[in-house]
């Protein structure tokens, strides 16, 4: 582990090493070069092996983690999946990381993914179950969950389903899915990527529909 990662995680206070990989990057300035990821209990260090300034962040200082899986077909025989994260910082920093796993191997985005959300998820559920609970809504890209209600979609398109009415809300083929109670099909679908701090989102549809 290079010894910038690690001093960057004793000044941010992000407390004991977790895991740490190494793989390669399907963004083109990175390509062929080894992308280094640090899993700290509260935080993160991301960055090129020789990187004296790599891009860190704690978990309570995430304000939108975007998500985007893209499974890869031909004839109908599974090839891979491009991962594809987006972390958005407090202080307006952003990081892009993108890897794609194939059939027998595993790519570090992916591994980052699925370390990483659930760490980031417990951070911001707090907070936000208690703006609700303070009867303020909370934005989730194309979906604002209010005290009362799930809505979607602006001006003529805005459209409201109280709680009692929302049936489920799933993830699908790359999409999220609201349906209503005693209705077939879809109250309303939207991409993935659409739906920042999704793993939190969940959550708190959970919590909205239990009773806040």
């Amino acid at each position: 582990m290079p010894a910038s990662f690690s001093g960057i995680a004793s000044n941010r206070a992000m407390g004991g090493l977790v895991h740490a990989m190494s793989g390669g990057s399907r963004l083109q300035a990175w390509r062929n070069k080894q992308l280094v990821i640090t899993v700290y209990e509260h935080g993160i260090v991301v960055g090129l092996a020789d990187d004296p300034n790599p891009f860190h962040f704690r978990y309570d200082e995430v304000t939108s983690f975007v998500q985007d899986l893209v499974k890869r077909y031909v004839n109908q025989s599974y090839r891979g999946t491009t991962t594809t994260c987006l972390v958005s910082l407090n202080d307006g920093r952003s990081h892009r990381l993108q890897g794609q796993s194939t059939r027998t191997e595993r790519n570090v985005v992916e591994d980052f993914r699925n370390l990483v959300d659930p760490k980031i998820a417990a951070a911001q559920l707090p907070g936000m179950l208690a703006a609700m609970r303070q009867g303020r809504a909370v934005a989730f890209g194309a979906y604002v969950l209010e005290p009362s209600a799930l809505t979607t979609g602006t001006g003529r398109k805005h459209k409201r389903l109280p709680w009692p009415q929302v049936e489920q809300v799933t993830l699908e083929r790359g999409l999220v899915k609201v349906t209503e109670r005693g209705r077939r099909g879809a109250w309303a679908t939207a991409s993935t990527s659409a739906v920042p701090n999704l793993t939190t989102f969940l959550n708190l549809v959970r919590e909205a529909q239990a009773g806040v």
